[in-house]
């Protein structure tokens, strides 16, 4: 009977309007939790949208059932899916159709004993301590009051609810697409928008209740918040049971009592003629407070770092350097001048960072990612922020039937020895160890992208974000290095020879910008030259470069996804 019920309520989310979330991606749960239940295969992609809603960040490399539960899990969502290997999707409602078994049948990248889904094909799991959406109304929803919601980090609530007529909306209304949709939270806004979640968070909080003073444009007797102020319903029916962390002692949360909707939902498409008949009703809401991850480490001019993979081992540092060194091109690439000359700091600090991975983490209090850059800080960009999300607590009645979820690990990263050559030429003075400016040639090595490697198992690593960079497959190596000789040559005189154009800073000794700048250290040997000068020494590096990898040979490299050379 339960799972002929969990089958039922799979159906009946099924119907529900998919809206694309701008939701947090907030840590696994590490947690003893029960574990989900197999509700079967899933077309994806569809006319509709996508058919869970979330696409988490999880790391696809080393992807197990378990590991995307937890992930599902750690946001609040009852549905967890898997797909082409090793890509993990959450929801509260599955939105495309059932499919044949056969059709998941891809292993997943962490145990290949496990189905991780198909192309455009999804296996979804659900989280059996949520109460079945169907066993709800919207009378479930308890106002908790007016919440401020202007954060420049997001929405307080994660989803809009585009399917709903703000022309006609109503706090039943919103309620019912929210409920439909299996979201605990739920919201109006600006008289005519509504919007639902899984948590409340980005920085919102509570205001008075008279700064949500806008009438609902489908029935002026109902209040639908304010400008940037939302008016706020959470339904703990509709919330796990037993969320991530529960336990069977008391929580500590804040207890608010405010009056809440009793009327049942709203079946015609006319708004209701009665105010809903207000009763006191107590709900608790408890707060959670995550660290979430910069997206701009180090800054030079227009360019930002990919921030590094975290990391609490020599093995995972090693990594975490080899990606700092394939991000070097894109630094010159994009920084602008004269803002490029910041580059060669980014590049001594990936150095720094690789002569951190040297030291014995036995030896180093705290061995890890924070500890390195508290030592040597990267510049220019922003420090990681703290977001506390709000959630309804936990029940303290219910017993727990655990699971230990998998643990996942460091995505891999490619070797990063560079499989095109840099020429030597004495009579310009560059070679193998120096190029021409200290610009070094970027790498051409193995794809860092499962489903791209089949075909292109190698790639040109010149953007931050490898899922830009251009891959080829093995007959076209040679192209690759052409072009890293060709973006080595846009390096080279867009700041070496720029440098040697433009006048010394003022106060400062030097012939050029490029002298002033540096004004000694291991980058001042190219310094004396003229603009003329500099560019003829890249132009020929760049003619150099490309005899010299015209016929490449990568015979026992990148043979594997994965395995390096």
């Amino acid at each position: 009977m339960a799972a002929l019920k969990s089958f039922a309520a799979l159906a009946a989310t099924a119907l529900f309007t998919y809206v694309q979330a701008t939701h947090i991606d907030l840590p696994a749960c590490t947690a003893p939790f029960r574990p989900f239940v197999y509700s079967g295969c899933f077309a994806d992609n569809t006319a509709s949208g996508a058919t869970l809603s979330f696409h988490s960040d999880a790391d696809r490399y080393n992807m197990t059932v378990e590991g995307c539960m937890a992930e599902c899990k750690g946001n609040g969502f009852r549905y967890a899916g898997l797909e082409y290997y090793g890509e993990c999707y959450c929801g509260n409602s599955v939105n495309g159709p059932s499919v044949d078994e056969s059709k998941c049948n891809y292993p997943c990248t962490g145990n290949k004993s496990e189905v991780c889904g198909g192309s455009n094909i999804i296996s979804v799991y659900q989280d059996t301590t949520f109460n079945p959406i169907d066993e709800t109304i919207i009378s479930d929803y308890v106002s908790v009051g007016c919440y401020w919601d202007k954060s420049t980090s997001g929405k307080a609530l994660s989803y809009p609810q585009n399917a709903v007529n703000g022309a006609t909306l109503t706090t039943e209304k919103c309620l019912a697409q929210c409920k439909k949709g299996g979201y605990p939270f739920a919201g109006t806004e600006y008289s005519g928008e509504c919007y639902c979640g899984v948590v409340l968070g980005n920085y919102t909080y509570q205001v008075a209740d008279s700064e949500c003073n806008m009438p609902c444009k489908g029935d002026k007797s109902q209040i639908c918040g304010g400008s940037s102020r939302l008016s706020l319903y959470v339904s703990k029916q509709l919330e796990s049971i037993e969320p991530c962390g529960y336990t069977s002692t008391s929580t500590s949360c804040t207890s608010t009592t405010k009056p809440a909707t009793t009327s049942k939902p709203v079946t015609t498409t006319k708004p209701p003629t009665t105010t809903p008949k207000p009763t006191t009703t107590s709900t608790s809401i408890c707060y959670s407070t995550t660290t979430i991850p910069s997206t701009c480490e180090y800054k030079c001019g227009k360019w930002c770092n990919d921030a590094l993979p975290d990391f609490g081992d020599q093995t995972g540092c090693k990594s975490s350097h080899s990606n700092c060194k394939l991000q070097i091109a894109s630094c010159f690439l994009s920084a602008g001048w004269p803002d490029s000359l910041k580059c060669f700091d980014f590049a001594d600090w990936c150095s720094d960072v690789k002569d951190y991975c040297s030291t014995n983490p036995s030896k180093v209090k705290n061995y890890g990612k924070g500890n390195c850059f508290a030592s040597k800080p990267p510049k220019g960009g922003s420090p990681p922020t703290t977001k506390t999300v709000t959630v309804p607590c936990a029940p303290t009645t219910t017993a727990k039937t655990t699971a230990k979820p998998s643990t996942t690990t460091q995505c891999p990263i490619p070797t990063v020895t560079n499989i095109c050559k840099q020429p030597t030429n004495r009579q310009y003075g560059y070679d193998a160890e120096n190029p021409v400016g200290d610009i070094e040639l970027p790498v051409v090595t193995c794809n860092d992208l499962k489903s791209e490697f089949a075909s292109k198992p190698f790639k040109l690593y010149t953007n931050s974000d490898s899922k830009k960079c251009g891959g080829y497959g093995r007959p076209q190596v040679p192209n690759a290095c052409a072009d890293a000789c060709k973006a080595q040559y846009d390096q080279c005189t867009a700041t070496y020879a720029e440098g040697c154009r433009q006048p010394a800073q003022s106060g400062k000794g030097g012939k050029n910008y490029w002298d002033s700048w540096f004004g000694g250290g291991k980058r001042y040997r190219w310094s004396g030259d003229n603009y003329n000068g500099a560019l003829n020494k890249c132009k020929a590096q760049y003619n150099d470069c490309l005899s010299l990898n015209r016929g490449v040979s990568v015979n026992g490299k990148c043979g594997s996804f994965g395995s390096g050379w």
